[in-house]
């Protein structure tokens, strides 16, 4: 009767231990995306809009480091949360993350910036997180590149002097809310000097619609501006939008001729 007793209570026990696993494995499978902590074969994660609030509807993709074009993808959900499920065997993955956003007529394609852009495999139960930014520099260094929108700067080619564009100072005056809903700010911005990666150009700016002005600082003197990309006249200020994704070679950049 006593190893009986004895093994019931074993069986018992191990039941008991069983259940309280059982209780702990939907935590440790399907973790919330607010704590810490994958589950094994996806990447799981988070999308958050510049306010900090779960953003719905955004495109997070994988693509494996030396088979290229063996990866999926997913969209967010309401509350920004993500899984994606990854081959295993196929050694590191990379993840990345954007959004499609309307605004003033326009579809604008908007990277987002990943908490952590290292690679991953399938086994360390990878976690990334994305979040949208108005500005910044990209992870890749290597890269020109910046989640705000650029202007590139054509000096009138019948005006002969102010060949230093570094002297020119443009104003960008929001011209209603930015893409987030923000209000945005006065911005004053100067291109690149001679021989640096921005010559002639603005880089960063959150995308907006916004009233531009421009002075020769060595003077003072007002200039005349224009958008570079169309017949438009000169004047004293231009309204101008980005482009977005109806011409993908100008995606998230507007063009800014000048005059005296």
């Amino acid at each position: 009767m006593f190893i009986s007793y004895f093994s019931r209570t074993l069986i018992i026990a191990a039941c008991l231990c069983v259940g309280a696993s059982a209780c702990t494995t939907p935590d440790n499978e399907n973790p919330s995306p607010d704590k810490p902590g994958g589950q094994a074969g996806y990447l799981t994660g988070k999308v958050t809009d510049p306010s900090g609030k779960g953003l719905p509807k955004a495109t997070i993709y994988i693509d494996n480091t030396v088979f290229k074009g063996r990866g999926s993808e997913t969209t967010s959900a309401a509350d920004g949360s993500y899984k994606i499920a990854v081959v295993p065997g196929l050694g590191q993955w990379v993840a990345k993350a954007y959004i499609l956003k309307a605004y003033n007529g326009r579809v604008y394609k908007l990277m987002l910036d990943p908490e952590n852009d290292d690679s991953f495999t399938q086994e360390e139960k990878p976690v990334r997180n994305f979040r949208w930014k108005l500005q910044g520099r990209m992870p890749d260094l290597s890269l020109n590149l910046y989640y705000g929108g650029a202007a590139e700067l054509y000096k009138d080619p019948n005006e002969e002097e102010m060949q230093d564009s570094e002297n020119i100072e443009f104003t960008f005056q929001p011209d209603g809310p930015l893409i987030d809903g923000s209000q945005g700010k006065t911005l004053k911005l100067r291109g690149g000097k001679a021989g640096t990666q921005n010559r002639n150009r603005l880089v960063d700016i959150p995308i907006g619609r916004y009233k531009i002005t421009a002075v020769y600082l060595p003077t003072g003197k007002a200039l005349q501006v224009k958008d570079a990309w169309n017949d438009d006249p000169y004047q004293n200020s231009m309204i101008a939008d980005f482009h977005g994704t109806e011409e993908s070679y100008r995606a998230n950049q507007m063009g800014i001729a000048f005059r005296q």
